[in-house]
């Protein structure tokens, strides 16, 4: 009676048979493509030490000549995945065929689904060299790694600002990176905002653009626009502590937070938070103070006892477990016991694995009404510390404050100090109770104003800076006034929500030159100055500043762009406007969306993401990030995007956004998904042409991620 392998393995060889083969043709395009074996050869000749370990061997080597096809490709003629030959794509879609059949086999006859696990075989990888290729293509082989990897590395070194400075310019030229990258990290500190600063939202700037939906952590929106900072108090004990995103009215100990938006109505500015049955309205007055009047009624949680519960988390389990060897490989192995004509030893391992790890005390909360009288308030301080604020907000905040404190006390500081520095540093001023602005405003001249929690940062081009600001009301006018070295720049707020400026800016940006050994001053600059036309600046994705550079050409099919104007002919007249359809627009609404130079499947593919059995390495990607952020596949995708980074922008309440002011044209890939609760994931390639143009995401264009 035959065994279920030999039954296995002569009805793979029968289907492969009858399937198409490689044909060894000197008409194959590239000519290396004649060395490639057939599937019954590989069937015939990849074994392994049981016939269940033989058939999963089998499907990596399926794997193994795809990428190596593909790898070469890339490494040979720089093509990417969706540029394969034709003849290409017919070998790949026979080794494809021949390992979906072979799955379903080895699942269906050993009950064991096949993982991957020999896809990335570096010994498997070299037994397939070695049995099946010549010399000569095992060498051509090595020359596309070598060739690939320089690539790679050249796009590493432009998204990072390793890059020649501009020779046709007689001042330095700042880096370009794309986000979490060092370029931006040099920027930052170039312009002037803190080291502690720069790092805490570069790093997080460098993760969330690529885990779109997929973050189920995704801190509260900050709407753009004008906001309040500051603790307000009234005669009566009532309070209101301002956030960039909420405002928390307390009422006899018991606090409520709530949204809440600024207004310019004429003279004045009004602040409206939201509560049941209506919102509280408030003036600012020209003296700082708020004014309000009526009762108020606040419901809250507030303590009322605790209880201990289990925690969970990842733990290591050690194991131990018996592995057989042959002979040949027990030499090796000075403690391998003999059984027989086969050898066996003990090998440990650890895994991690998720259980009970210990207890926590959690505090109990009721809801609890309270009610008060408005009044007039007073400014009693700032914000809570904004550092503070942060921490709880953003876990990369909680090691820069580690870090911060930890200079000081290597800089000689005893612990108090490193504890104030954690706290409330030194390098920041503190922010007096008012009004304060969010989000980044941008005009068709290239000059920009980006707001941050302690400042603005003006650009005009490529030129940066950070400075101080203050919002004003005077007279009739609201007026937003950034200082440098004593001098003030001032713009007017208008009550459409633009920000207006007259006649020219110059912005004083630096570029990192290189390093000290001073803890204090560790980097030298030198000066990179621009100036710009201000104009009306538009908040928002109504103004998105596009930094494109050339890309690089690809065979895809892109999606239609509308032309929606005349052609104009001037370089820089250019822009994009992004919509979602009506059936998607909620979802839509308020995501991130990246702009990328290749589309995401050969991004994936050139960070050696397989399709793990899926429709496609998009898929898979997905897959593995809704898992859990810190997946292996999931952060090699991560990584990799940066190399492609364009630009960044945030869709509106409607699912839109616009880029105006587009450098140059091209080829792109709009990249933007909804949240896990309802998955879909958009990966649309643009032409821009000159003039305006528009893209419409819906149900059309959707990328399939096996839903």
């Amino acid at each position: 009676m035959k065994s279920p392998t030999n039954r296995l393995t002569v009805l793979i060889l029968i289907v492969s048979l009858f399937s198409p083969l490689v044909v060894h043709s000197q008409t194959l395009r590239p000519s290396y493509l004649s060395e490639m074996p057939s599937p019954a050869r590989v069937l015939a000749e990849i074994k392994g030490k049981d016939p269940a370990d033989a058939g999963m061997r089998q499907l990596g080597a399926f794997m193994i000549l795809v990428t190596l096809m593909t790898d070469m490709a890339y490494g040979l003629e720089h093509r990417f995945e969706r540029q394969l030959t034709p003849d290409e794509q017919r070998i790949t879609n026979v080794y494809t065929t021949a390992y979906t059949q072979l799955w379903h086999k080895v699942k269906d006859t050993y009950g064991k689904e096949y993982m991957s696990d020999y896809d990335h075989d570096r010994d498997l990888r070299n037994e397939v060299l070695d049995k099946f290729f010549s010399a000569d293509f095992k060498a051509l082989y090595t020359r596309s790694n070598q060739q690939a990897n320089k690539q790679l590395q050249a796009a590493r070194d432009r998204a990072n600002g390793n890059t020649p400075a501009n020779v046709g310019s007689n001042q330095p030229s700042p880096p370009t990176g794309g986000p979490g990258s060092t370029a931006e990290m040099n920027r930052c500190v170039a312009s002037g905002r803190t080291l502690r600063r720069c790092m805490t939202e570069v790093m997080g700037n460098g993760f969330s653009p690529f885990m779109l939906g997929i973050n189920p952590n995704e801190p509260i929106p900050v709407p753009d626009g004008l906001r309040m900072t500051g603790d307000y108090a009234s005669a009566n004990g009532f309070r209101i502590i301002f956030e960039p995103e909420a405002a928390t009215m307390v009422c006899r100990g018991v606090p409520s937070p709530h949204f809440y938006k600024v207004e310019l109505t004429g003279t004045q500015a009004v602040i409206k938070i939201e509560n049941d049955p209506k919102p509280l309205v408030l003036s600012l007055l020209p003296d700082g103070k708020l004014s309000g009047s009526g009762p108020i009624r606040v419901t809250g949680q507030v303590p009322a006892g605790s209880h201990t519960e289990q925690t969970g988390g990842m733990t290591t389990q050690r194991t131990t477990r018996s592995r057989e060897l042959t002979p040949q490989e027990a030499k090796q192995y000075p403690d391998a016991e003999k059984n027989g004509q086969t050898y066996t030893i003990q090998e440990d391992s650890t895994q991690l694995v998720y259980g009970s790890n210990g207890t926590r005390n959690v505090i109990d909360y009721v809801t609890k009404t309270a009610d008060c009288n408005v009044g007039l308030m007073s400014p009693i301080g700032g914000s809570p510390m904004p550092m503070v604020n942060d921490i709880s907000k953003n876990p990369l905040a909680y090691l820069t404050t580690l870090f911060s404190g930890g200079a000081v006390l290597m800089k000689g500081g005893n612990s108090q100090d490193a504890l104030q520095e954690m706290l409330n540093p030194k390098a920041e001023k503190a922010i007096a109770p008012g009004l304060r602005m969010h989000g980044r405003y941008a005009g068709a001249s290239g000059f920009s104003l980006t707001f941050h929690p302690e400042s603005v940062t003006l650009g005009c081009g490529d030129s940066e800076r950070a400075l101080e600001y203050a919002v004003q009301l005077t007279g009739n006018n609201a007026v937003l006034v950034a200082k440098e070295n004593g001098k003030p720049i001032s713009f007017q707020l208008a009550t459409d929500g633009s920000i207006v400026g007259e006649g020219t800016v110059q912005v004083n940006g630096r570029v990192i030159t290189g390093t000290t050994e001073d803890l204090n001053n560790p980097f030298t600059f030198a000066p990179h100055v621009a100036r710009c036309e201000v104009g009306r600046l538009s908040v928002g994705g109504s103004a998105q500043s596009m930094p494109i550079a050339s890309s690089p050409p690809s065979n895809s099919t892109p999606t239609p762009v509308a032309n929606a104007g005349p052609s104009v002919a001037t370089s820089g007249a250019i822009s994009l406007t992004i919509s979602a359809g009506p059936s998607v627009a909620s979802l839509l609404a308020n995501k991130s969306l990246v702009v990328l130079k290749e589309s995401m499947e050969n991004i994936l593919a050139n960070a050696g993401v397989s399709s793990q059995g899926r429709s496609s390495r998009v898929s898979a990607w997905a897959h593995a990030c809704e898992t859990a952020p810190t997946n292996p596949i999931c952060q090699a995708g991560i990584s990799q995007f940066r190399n492609y980074y364009v630009s960044a922008a945030k869709l509106d309440a409607n699912g839109s956004t616009t880029f105006t002011n587009i450098p140059s044209l091209g080829s792109f890939y709009i990249l933007v998904d909804t949240s896990r609760a309802h998955h879909l994931m958009w990966n649309v390639r643009v032409d821009l042409k000159q003039g305006r143009n528009s893209l419409q995401l819906d149900e059309s264009n959707i990328t399939p991620i096996d839903r």
